[in-house]
């Protein structure tokens, strides 16, 4: 971005002061020794033109470039304006200098504003720090994932993520702007959860804003979620239906011809229950097969709840349970090193 491009945005995009609209001057972020005036909005800032120019390329190119003397000074320093918002601006100005600002406290719509700021203003550091506070929930290993997805089930067990997560559209939007691409698979993947429908009509703020995705992004999701359905209908073809026991199987030995059967009789059940998907519904994720795939074990060892009905009414052995286990976690960290390409996302450093 170069310097003219700076004023053109600015220009075109700050709301212009109302005739009896007096510029407030920031409690916080005003220093005595401050040699430049930054005015964002109804608000305006003194700060260090030296401390902007050394983190911000762009900034030092506007103020080399820039006559400052064509605007009123504040204070007796020279005023640049942007077109940000104070808070945003705030919060800006405190991570150039260095001040204790916890990203993970702040809400989403001032992390992205943040990330925006530092893109725009190309203050790499900021930009990286950002994207590694939003990674920690849109990750690029299954790790991070299963941590993320733990802390977005409730005591219940039942999986809500909202408000906790910002709806994987504004992830989707965001980094498509800013371009952080490392973000884009787990928000496609989590989009593809939903349900056709409500891809469709998109997502709507608390405000009443309506997002929803260009054509091409729709199609992506769409034939997204095909291909993991399709992983996940392989999965059990080849994992479950018909599964035979472990060579190591506690009840190969069994002299009834049923109770030499109870360990497939088990994975029976598994496959049945997996195609019904009473699980995925009763915990909000019916439209997860990577959740999927991981509760077939899990229902196998789960405890039963006091005064619940048994969901595991027959269990395999522990020999047979541990030989699919490691099935399971094999097939799972190649579904989602597939993620990528099934979106057809192209991000360097994604893996299990």
């Amino acid at each position: 971005m170069t310097a003219s491009d700076l004023e053109f945005s600015s220009n075109r995009h700050t709301t212009a002061l109302k005739e009896y609209q007096v510029l407030v001057r920031h409690p916080e972020l005003c220093f005595e020794d401050a040699n430049l005036a930054v005015v964002a909005g109804h608000q305006y800032f003194l700060v260090h033109q030296g401390l902007l120019r050394h983190h911000s390329e762009v900034l030092d190119q506007v103020l080399r470039d820039r006559d400052m003397s064509k605007r009123q000074p504040i204070e007796g320093r020279p005023a640049l304006y942007v077109e940000d918002s104070p808070e945003d601006m705030a919060n800006f100005l405190r991570a150039l200098y260095g001040s204790c600002l916890d990203l993970a406290s702040l809400d989403f719509q001032a992390v992205a504003a943040l990330l925006r700021m530092s893109t725009t203003y190309c203050v790499e550091g900021l930009r990286r720090e950002v994207i590694r506070v939003l990674a920690v929930s849109w990750p690029a290993t299954l790790l991070q994932w299963e941590l993320r997805e733990k802390k977005a089930t409730n005591s219940d067990g039942v999986y809500s993520p909202r408000p906790t997560l910002p709806h994987p559209i504004l992830i989707i939007e965001l980094a498509q702007e800013v371009n952080a691409r490392e973000l884009l698979p787990s928000a496609f993947y989590d989009l593809s959860r939903y349900l056709p429908s409500q891809l469709a009509v998109g997502h709507i703020t608390s405000c009443g804003a309506r997002h929803q995705l260009g054509t091409d992004d729709l199609m992506k999701v769409l034939r997204g979620k095909e291909q993991a359905a399709r992983f996940f209908s392989t999965f059990i073809v080849n994992e479950l239906e018909g599964r035979s026991p472990s060579q190591w199987c506690l009840h190969r030995h069994d002299p009834h011809p049923l109770g030499k059967r109870a360990c497939q009789i088990a994975f029976e059940a598994v496959t049945f229950e997996l195609i019904r998907d009473v699980n995925g519904m009763v915990c909000n994720r019916n439209s997860d097969p990577l959740f999927a795939i991981a509760d077939s074990v899990l229902m196998q060892t789960r405890e039963d709840a006091p005064g619940v009905e048994s969901t595991a009414l027959y269990r395999a052995c522990e020999a047979c349970r541990l030989d699919y286990g490691s099935v399971v976690d094999a097939v799972r960290e190649d579904f989602w090193r597939r993620i990528p390409e099934w979106f057809d996302v192209q991000v360097d450093n994604w893996g299990p």
